[in-house]
């Protein structure tokens, strides 16, 4: 299959290039995009949110950057390859990770958290670690002008068909935890919470619809394209993950609330409204556990002195300027 073992500038037509060209300045545009929202956003480079979509939109590039050199024969084949992986490995990874970090909000049993955590885990260490190396090996043996062997293709679909299946748990979790979790809150601000349902519905089907896209592309013998075709998939997918789950965290923080206090049958607390310290600042009451970039998100700055004090945790201390900033699709 053209592109697996090496260049593919003397086995495609001149148009076929020019999609190829066309697919790598897509994503280009979208990473570009996606890295001025993130430092202009957040004030904090830490927690795993932060981490995990800095590694996924920095693999795009690589991935694209290098997989052009690849095949329009301006690096070696092999050096390149290698190159490939880490892109790949940031850009796949990365994403599972960022939707993983976000999980908390909606489900708060730690084993089902580790479940999904063990399951990201599996797939890269089972399936894209032994893909990649033989990719590599693919690749260095360019040299000799041999075919790919049967086995990569096979192994590629698995791959591509595993990370589907990895993603579609993910953003489906997020669909079925927040039917129940957002619950509650449909008496009270129900327009804003069927918004997000349908968002995250969308979500869903978005992932599903592109993540299908690249299996098809790739069962039809068109490997290169299907190189070029997947950071533009996983650009766009990063950016509706990040407009969906900032909506998520703007509506459980405007309710005071996550999933530790809503749907909780054995907990008769008061409804939970911020409270006023007495130099004029908003400040959430003590029994509220929302994260520190969750409290700056709302505009809230804690006063030295009195007033309770909110629970933070340390993951998530990757404080934002403009949380409802969104790009543009």
């Amino acid at each position: 299959m053209p592109g697996e073992t090496g260049a593919v500038l003397d086995m495609i037509s001149l148009p076929m290039a020019m999609i190829l060209a066309g697919l790598f300045g897509i994503c280009l545009y979208n990473s570009i995009e996606i890295y001025l929202y993130i430092f202009g956003t957040f004030r904090r480079f830490r927690g795993l949110y932060f981490w995990s979509m800095l590694a996924a939109n920095t693999g795009i590039p690589i991935h694209a950057i290098f997989s052009v050199l690849r095949y329009f024969e301006v690096a070696p084949s092999g050096p390149m390859a290698i190159c490939i992986n880490v892109g790949w490995w940031l850009m796949a990874m990365g994403q599972a990770l960022m939707l993983y970090s976000r999980l908390h909000l909606l489900i708060c049993d730690p084993r089902k958290l580790r479940w999904v955590l063990c399951i990201i885990a599996g797939v890269f260490l089972c399936v894209q670690i032994p893909t990649a190396t033989l990719f590599a090996v693919i690749s260095f043996r360019d040299s000799t002008k041999m075919d790919a062997p049967d086995s990569y293709d096979a192994i590629e679909i698995v791959e591509l068909v595993a990370l589907a299946l990895e993603e579609s748990l993910l953003s489906g979790l997020y669909v079925f935890a927040s039917r129940h979790t957002l619950k509650p809150m449909m008496l009270l601000k129900g327009p804003k919470v069927r918004k997000l349902l349908r968002e995250l519905l969308g979500l869903f089907v978005l992932v599903v619809a592109l993540d299908v896209s690249l299996i098809i592309i790739q069962l039809a013998n068109y490997y290169y394209i299907q190189t070029t075709y997947k950071p533009v998939v996983y650009s766009i997918k990063l950016k509706v993950e990040i407009y969906v789950l900032n909506n998520l965290v703007g509506l459980l923080l405007q309710s005071g609330c996550n999933c530790q206090h809503m749907g909780s049958a054995e907990s008769n607390r008061p409804a939970l409204q911020p409270t006023t310290t007495n130099t004029g600042r908003s400040r959430y009451p003590p029994s509220i556990d929302v994260t520190a970039s969750d409290v700056a998100m709302q505009g809230i700055s804690p006063a030295e002195g009195d007033g309770p004090h909110v629970s933070a945790t340390t993951e998530e201390e990757s404080i934002t300027r403009v949380p409802n900033k969104s790009m543009s699709f």
